[in-house]
């Protein structure tokens, strides 16, 4: 019995800090608000690959690589990964559980890529609110989604990311 709950212990932590599994990954534009956006990802050789344009028409402005994961704990400080692009400005976005005012209400940083494959280390701490309210603090078990997002701007998006993972240290 002990060795059953410590096997379902490990893989519910294996799982939350382990982002590569291209199965839960998926892109988002700003289409379902009525934006033009797009973005394709392609997943090869453990890198995935965001193509696309983001226009700032018909209200629009956000493409997102997004990952809805379950965090049953504090102990998670940030998310790493490896990146590299077309000289463009990234974000960051962290959606939280729970009531917030707009609905689409997330916490951002954002990160500047080069044609070279670069580390990148975002602290949850150094997060900043979008405009709005969420009841939620800025927690880790408080997390429902991470996205790696194209944003605010028009400009062509060519960005591929790898070695996804949350980081307790």
């Amino acid at each position: 019995m002990y060795k059953l709950i410590f096997i379902i212990f490990i893989s519910m932590n294996i799982s939350s800090s382990q982002l590569d599994d291209p199965d839960t990954w998926r892109p988002i534009t700003d289409q379902v608000m009525g934006g033009i956006s797009n973005l394709s990802i392609t997943h090869s050789d453990g890198v995935f690959a965001m193509k696309g344009e983001v226009s700032t028409e018909n209200n629009g402005g956000f493409v997102r690589l997004s990952n809805r994961i379950d965090i049953n704990n504090n102990d998670f400080k940030g998310i790493k990964f490896k990146a590299k692009g077309n000289n463009e400005s990234y974000e960051v976005h962290v959606t939280l559980k729970g009531l917030k005012i707009p609905p689409w209400s997330y916490f951002s940083k954002s990160f500047d890529v080069t044609n070279e494959w670069r580390d990148y280390k975002i602290n949850f701490k150094d997060l900043k609110a979008s405009s709005g309210f969420s009841a939620s603090s800025m927690k880790a078990r408080n997390i429902r989604d991470i996205s790696i997002a194209g944003y605010g701007r028009d400009f062509v998006v060519d960005l591929k990311v790898k070695d996804i993972s949350l980081y307790t240290d």
